[in-house]
């Protein structure tokens, strides 16, 4: 396999730090995200914009959050089927099988219409500079992805290379699930139930996320023979994956790969803190996920055939976000009997 399974991409002609990049650069690096993204569906990116100490501080913020007592984080909540709130743990079951327990994890969602949120709304009485870190990171984070949906839309030659821009030019409004997720992974206190993980096995429903992890590791991806391989964190690198969407658009030539994290002993042979941020890349909720795309080559368009029912960005996520509050609701019902 190489020094690693999943392709290193250097991104650094086409980072943040530059405000444009070339044409050309962006054909080399979109090839080789095709590349990655067709075998693996995962790549790493180095000299992207972002350094680990950037990643540091803002988790250092939000774990101040997560180290409040239970009933000071239940004030912030998530409410219902928000996007946006504190999940405490063992309330979250992305398996979808109700067989399996909740994660033993913390979370916090914020959602795209969370930068017109009033502040009462945000822990920062007891996470000072929580919401101004968190809004930075999804700043960044959105132009971060138009950029390597740009560089992906060249890469694959689509015949417009700013498709990938219109179907995600809401992203950050109540026209889109775009969402970023600070994870707070405590040490593991007692035995955990019978096949729960940390995160359990998933694969993600938007276009691509990033996902910025810290030194700890246990993010695993499910290899073509079904075994799970490491994702073993290297430093100034985020990872990015394929979500449902994408694999559709390509009618999955890129893969969306089922992944999870488990629990990694520390050198004392203990279960150690674990943190990492996601940002989830979703389409406008008015995109069709099963609309073909257009090619420069006509060869790879797909050919008009019996007609399809439209669906769109938003039928195919509330229609998930359903079915996986059905399984949070029956296993935590379990749980609880």
């Amino acid at each position: 396999m190489g020094k690693s399974y999943i392709p290193i991409i250097d991104f650094e002609s086409c980072s943040l730090a530059k405000e444009e990049c070339s044409h050309e650069e962006l054909t080399r690096i979109g090839k080789q995200l095709v590349e990655g993204f067709s075998q693996v569906g995962f790549v790493y990116l180095k000299n992207y914009g972002f350094k680990d100490a950037y990643i540091q501080e803002l988790n250092q913020v939000t774990e101040t959050f997560f180290k409040n007592p239970v009933n000071e984080k239940m004030r912030y909540e998530r409410q219902g089927n928000s996007a946006f709130g504190y999940i405490e743990m063992e309330k979250e079951n992305p398996t979808m099988d109700p067989n399996i327990p909740c994660d033993y994890k913390e979370a916090f969602n914020i959602n795209g219409e969370s930068f017109a949120r009033d502040n009462s709304e945000w822990p920062d009485d007891i996470a000072p500079g929580f919401s101004e870190g968190i809004l930075d990171f999804m700043t960044r984070s959105q132009k971060l992805s138009l950029r390597i949906l740009h560089a992906l839309a060249i890469g694959m030659g689509l015949k417009d290379e700013y498709t990938f821009y219109k179907y995600h030019n809401k992203m950050h409004t109540k026209e889109s699930y775009t969402t970023a997720k600070t994870l707070y992974y405590p040490p593991i206190v007692r035995e955990l139930k019978p096949g729960q993980v940390r995160h359990g096995e998933h694969a993600d429903l938007g276009t691509i996320t990033l996902v910025f992890q810290d030194k700890v590791g246990g993010l695993q991806i499910k290899g073509k023979d079904g075994t799970f391989i490491d994702a073993t964190p290297i430093e100034d690198t985020v990872v990015v994956n394929v979500g449902d969407i994408l694999q559709y658009w390509t009618n999955g030539k890129l893969k969306s790969t089922v992944h999870r994290v488990v629990a990694k002993a520390d050198e004392r042979g203990g279960k150690s803190t674990r943190r990492s941020l996601a940002y989830f890349t979703m389409a406008n909720n008015d995109a069709l996920i099963n609309k073909p795309l257009v090619y420069k080559d006509e060869s790879l368009n797909v050919k008009d055939g019996e007609p399809i029912s439209e669906m769109t960005v938003e039928e195919w996520i509330l229609g998930k976000m359903k079915q996986f509050w059905d399984v949070t609701k029956n296993d935590q019902n379990t749980s609880e009997s």
